[in-house]
């Protein structure tokens, strides 16, 4: 019993043996190659013992020299008493910006999983955490994923704190406030909520909290399980939240009364809440003027012909074929290929599906082989052997080439899901069943809740005093000046 008492009492506690916690962080960290215990003796009489605990890699060296270990060596030259040793070296004699003094046990490993160094003294309780973190980071660079004509050109990173400090750089003013706290029992990954506290929407901010705080996983390694927390039990088709790597549209999100949650080691803010209109929006469009009454009426455009072509075209040969004049009919809508139009439809969507996810996957060397054999498998080949109509590849081509309009919206999963199941009603229930697969779709949509706001929102419901930054942009000094609210079902 009372090893086990003991146990306990190494871990949660930190010990007056030197000794005993080097050890005890050496174990912790299984014997670890990057696990660093430098050894000192400060003082006058050079009579205390320090050790300085850090991992190799994590920190940095040049800031540990020059702010930690010179000062505490120049401190033999005076006196120091051990009562106040703590006191003393944390406000006296280190100089790093951020010194903390605890006496957890978790706090020194955490503290060194993050890249500070913890500072041990013989017989004291308590350590010392100097900020000495420098983990290897890429470089601030040009967004990749949501290219834009004009605007901003900067992008996320994987760190947390530069991506804070690249916002903060730009939204200047005390009311934007950051909320921390770490998530995962096994590995700590810390997240940060942001919002405008003067325009926030205080439902939302209040639901993004509740939902944070509920979540209890092991470790987070992609926002994909603060995402999929926030979005709640319910798999929704569309994605219940936007997400964005460009500082121009998440600070535009935050002056809009959203917030917006980051993920440490993640380039893309979580942006809630996510709104159906907000798929047709672009950064350019508050660049330029070029675009600002058309460009959404087009990928919304875009949005439906992805959605709803091929099974159009299957309509138009299943059942209105001898409806249309003979040449019409022999150009476009005969059908004495070998697969009808249906099973035509359907392979080339799941061959075109193969050859984009394909294309993103193997090494680039290998990519004008895999352009070969797809050229031969859907092309002039197949259309030569009467296998496929060549009409049916031009169907598919623009099916395609209007969904990458909006393809970095996190669409590509509700798309070609409803683009299947839009095919088979439209197969076998003909343009009545499209009719009623189309309101029972607009019913779900209207169901959906974004933290509690309407997906569908400023549409259904209502709100004319919304629509000024909907299906067109309105003048940007009145969009500045407006207050946005979202209705919701806590209200």
């Amino acid at each position: 019993m009372m090893n086990i008492l003991r146990v306990v009492r190494i871990i949660n506690k930190i010990l007056k043996s030197l000794q005993e916690n080097t050890k005890q962080l050496k174990e912790s960290f299984n014997d670890a190659t990057d696990f660093r215990v430098r050894k000192l003796k400060i003082g006058s009489s050079r009579s205390l013992m320090v050790h300085l605990i850090y991992l190799d890699g994590a920190v940095n060296k040049d800031s540990l020299q020059e702010n930690v270990i010179t000062p505490l060596l120049y401190s033999t030259k005076v006196p120091i008493n051990k009562n106040s040793i703590i006191e003393d070296v944390s406000e006296n004699i280190l100089k790093t910006a951020e010194v903390f003094v605890v006496k957890e046990y978790k706090e020194l490993t955490d503290a060194i999983v993050n890249g500070g160094t913890v500072i041990l003294f013989e017989g004291i309780e308590l350590g010392i955490i100097a900020g000495t973190t420098q983990f290897k980071e890429r470089n601030i660079e040009q967004a990749t994923s949501e290219r834009s004509a004009k605007g901003a050109r900067v992008g996320l990173t994987e760190n947390l704190n530069t991506n804070i400090s690249l916002l903060r750089g730009m939204v200047k003013t005390p009311s934007f406030c950051v909320e921390s706290l770490k998530i995962g029992t096994l590995s700590d990954t810390e997240i940060s909520i942001l919002y405008i506290k003067k325009v926030v929407d205080q439902n939302v901010l209040a639901e993004v909290r509740k939902r944070i705080d509920k979540i209890s996983v092991n470790y987070v390694l992609e926002s994909m399980t603060i995402k999929e927390a926030i979005e709640g039990e319910t798999v929704a088709l569309f994605t219940m939240y936007e997400d964005s790597e460009r500082p121009d549209v998440v600070i535009s999100s935050l002056y809009d009364g959203k917030v917006v949650v980051l993920v440490d080691g993640n380039p893309y803010a979580i942006i809630l809440p996510g709104l159906f209109i907000s798929i047709f929006q672009a950064p350019d469009e508050y660049n330029q003027k070029y675009g600002r009454l058309m460009n959404r009426l087009l990928r919304f455009t875009g949005f439906v012909l992805s959605i709803y072509l091929p099974s159009i075209y299957v309509i138009l040969i299943n059942f209105y074929a001898d409806g249309y004049p003979g040449k019409v009919t022999k150009i476009l809508l005969k059908n004495d290929e070998l697969l009808p139009a249906f099973w035509t439809m359907l392979i080339l969507i799941g061959l075109i599906t193969i050859l984009i996810d394909v294309i993103f996957r193997v090494p680039q060397s290998a990519i004008i082989l895999i352009s070969l054999f797809a050229t031969i498998a859907i092309g002039e080949t197949a259309v030569s052997a009467k296998i496929i109509h060549p009409v049916s590849l031009i169907v598919i081509a623009i099916t395609f080439l209007s969904g990458f309009l909006i393809i970095n919206k996190q669409l590509g999963s509700a798309i070609a899901t409803l683009r299947i199941s839009f095919l088979i009603v439209g197969n076998y229930f003909g343009s009545t069943g499209m009719i009623i697969a189309t309101t029972l779709l607009i019913i779900y949509m209207a169901s959906l809740r974004s933290v509690g706001v309407p997906f569908l929102s400023p549409l259904l419901p209502f709100k004319l005093e919304e629509l000024k930054d909907t299906i067109y942009r309105g003048r940007l000094e009145k969009l500045n000046n407006s207050k946005h609210s979202f209705p919701n079902d806590n209200e």
